[in-house]
């Protein structure tokens, strides 16, 4: 660890690259749109990420975009390629082509500019943990630009496991005219020894005893190796007053042997039964791609936009063939390590999806009033499966999907919005406690109706609306099976206040009131409870900057608070809200005539103690107390 302290500190003056982007200016809060998601810099902000919109993951329903283009991801971005990202749901997915029910995250790449920069990072944290990046861009001539970036971490976690990441990147950015554009690139992330934490089984009557945190539970064999890959092109032009856009993409998360830690809660110090499974790797790999021509004119009051849009997708997925084994039992809380035990794995599964879809949309905005827009799709889907007693039968899919909306201004400071929308969305693959791991069902119908207002209140933009979606509920059922158990509607409220009450303060606040409610015969028969597990009944966030006009020194604080949620299907545990709270400070310096800053942060200030959900009666404790040093350079 203190030879990667050293290097990232001997990078930020020692190597000769031109950046990307100007690290120094990373600042989440400032550049929200909105509280109700975002990343920028590696910095999360806002109620909702790319696994959790109103309940449900977009990541997981592969409502992923790059710069508003389609990709089926399956594996995670490297920040050494994209800079940050936003969550589009309600006003601000209006302008997506075909919004998505599950909302849509939305990628921003790291773009050559037209100067010659380097950009370098060096941080250390108080679990151990230290990484260096660097993120460079070179213009090769006036239309062509090229980029790239290199990390190198050994990050510690919560848990008391560790890893070690590398990641490297590159892209190239070639505008040949003026209203045409192209962007190539490639990202390469590796993963090595990756400790596995265990995830802790509960009683089935409440949430299991403390642990104390940092103190690895789990085995030192029992690790993991990762290689993500994602590649591709974008490309934008103007042919004959047609807009197209477009773009094709490789994305490839392939896991070497593997293994997964279970501890059985028990009293402190009481013994508790442990149980490991190992698996022979998995794989996941698409290629996706989309095509967009749209044309827009005037007619009158009225600006018209009509488009097409073609997406398409092929993915192969190999899973299954893991081994559950019993290990020594241990007192509860305290590590007991064990020779790795011998495994024989079973034959694994594959699945091949192929998905296509056209849709034609239309936008109207009519000045001063607001505007309207429909779009309408058709889906091929197929899905077939071959398991160790051979292959299953096909699924297929053939529903025509559509999508309405309309926004209309009340007065200067006052809009409404309203929309519906039907989607044809993956589900969530079986968690790590099931017994079929890894498997996906067929894709799932979903539909979402929200609506709200948006109004100025001077320096302050406030939107708040009410949404319900409805979708098939899968879960793990009581022999262990990850299947369909009903269907789940989520009805909710949502808030976002942001905006600068006076200058040099930034502020960011939102809330979500949720009701999540699940129906049908397993709720009727008693097997299962009407509430799903891991849905939050709210959650309230808030966080600002201010800094002084005069001084180079800002301070910033974000509080969020987790509400209540029950932690098995039956829903006998009651999982107990928390609040954390977390402070820092940055400081703007020249190094050698660059700009820099350096950053400290504490998260989780007063070290709340909370549980989150990893599956039905399954839990993994929150993150403790940590302290971040952090320092940019802009060259």
């Amino acid at each position: 660890m203190m030879r990667l302290a050293a290097t990232c500190t001997l990078a930020l003056f020692l190597i000769p690259l031109p950046a990307l982007a100007q690290r120094a200016d990373d600042n989440a809060i400032a550049d929200a749109e909105d509280a109700f998601g975002s990343n920028d810099g590696g910095e999360d902000l806002g109620l909702y990420g790319p696994f959790d919109v109103r309940g449900f993951s977009p990541i997981d329903a592969g409502n992923v975009r790059v710069e508003g283009i389609f990709i089926d991801r399956q594996a995670d971005f490297s920040h050494r390629l994209v800079e940050g990202n936003r969550i589009r749901v309600g006003p601000s997915a209006a302008d997506h082509a075909f919004p998505a029910p599950s909302g849509i995250v939305d990628y921003r790449l790291r773009t050559p500019g037209n100067a010659a920069r380097i950009s370098t990072v060096a941080q250390m944290n108080s679990f151990g943990g230290a990484l260096v990046e660097i993120d460079a861009a070179l213009p090769l001539a006036e239309s062509l630009g090229i980029g790239g970036g290199f990390s190198r971490s050994h990050s510690e976690y919560a848990s008391g496991n560790n890893a070690d990441i590398t990641n490297i990147a590159a892209i190239a950015h070639w505008r040949p005219a003026p209203q045409t554009d192209m962007k190539m690139f490639w990202s390469r992330t590796r993963i090595v020894d990756e400790d596995i934490f265990p995830i802790i089984i509960g009683d089935g009557s409440a949430t299991p005893p403390r642990l104390v945190r940092r103190r690895f539970l789990g085995q030192p064999w029992a690790d993991v190796e990762t290689e993500r890959f994602n590649y591709g092109a974008i490309g934008r032009t103007s042919i004959g007053g047609f807009s197209i856009r477009g773009g094709v993409f490789r994305s490839v998360n392939t896991i070497l042997e593997g293994h997964s830690v279970f501890l059985r809660a028990a009293a402190p110090g009481e013994a508790a039964g442990r149980v490991v499974s190992a698996y022979p790797g998995r794989n996941a790999a698409s290629t996706s791609g989309e095509l967009g021509i749209a044309r827009e004119f005037s007619t009158g009051r009225f600006d018209h936009r009509i488009q097409v849009v073609a997406r398409g997708r092929r993915q192969a997925r190999r899973y299954g063939g893991a081994q559950r084994l019993e290990l020594t039992p241990a007192p509860f809380g305290d590590p007991l390590y064990v020779e790795r035990p011998g495994f024989i794995f079973a034959s694994q599964s594959d699945d091949r999806v192929r998905q296509w879809s056209l849709g034609l949309g239309y936008q109207a905005r009519i000045r001063g009033v607001g505007q309207v827009s429909g779009g309408l799709q058709k889906i091929s889907y197929r899905k077939a499966v071959t398991t160790a007693t051979g292959p299953r039968p096909v699924s297929r899919d053939e529903p025509w999907l559509f999508n309405l909306a309309a926004s209309g201004t009340i007065s200067r400071r006052i809009s409404v919005f309203a929309s519906t929308t039907r989607g044809l969305e993956e589900s969530d693959v079986a968690p790590e406690i099931a017994v079929n791991r890894d498997e996906a069902p067929p894709a799932l119908r979903t539909r979402q109706f929200d609506a709200g207002v948006k109004i100025g209140l001077g320096p302050l933009a406030l939107i708040a609306g009410a949404f319900e979606i409805r979708r098939p509920y899968y879960g793990v059922d009581r022999l262990s099976v990850f299947r369909q158990l009903g269907v789940v509607r989520h009805r909710g409220l949502e808030a976002s206040l942001t905006g600068s009450p006076f200058p040099g303060l930034t502020l960011v606040a939102g809330g979500t009131l949720l009701r999540a409610r699940l129906s049908g015969e397993e709720v009727l028969s008693g097997a299962i409870g009407n509430r799903p597990v891991d849905v939050p009944s709210r959650k309230v966030i808030a966080s600002a900057d201010w800094r002084l006009p005069s001084s180079p020194t800002s301070i910033d604080l974000a509080v969020e608070h987790i509400g209540p949620n029950v932690g098995d299907a039956r829903n006998r545990v009651r999982v107990a809200a928390y609040t954390t709270l977390d402070l820092g400070i940055r400081h703007r310096i020249s190094l050698a005539g660059a700009p820099a800053v350096l950053r400290l942060q504490a998260t989780n200030l007063f070290d709340a103690y909370g549980w989150e959900m990893a599956g039905d009666n399954a839990f993994v404790y929150t993150q403790g107390r940590q302290v971040v040093a952090r320092l940019a350079v802009d060259f």
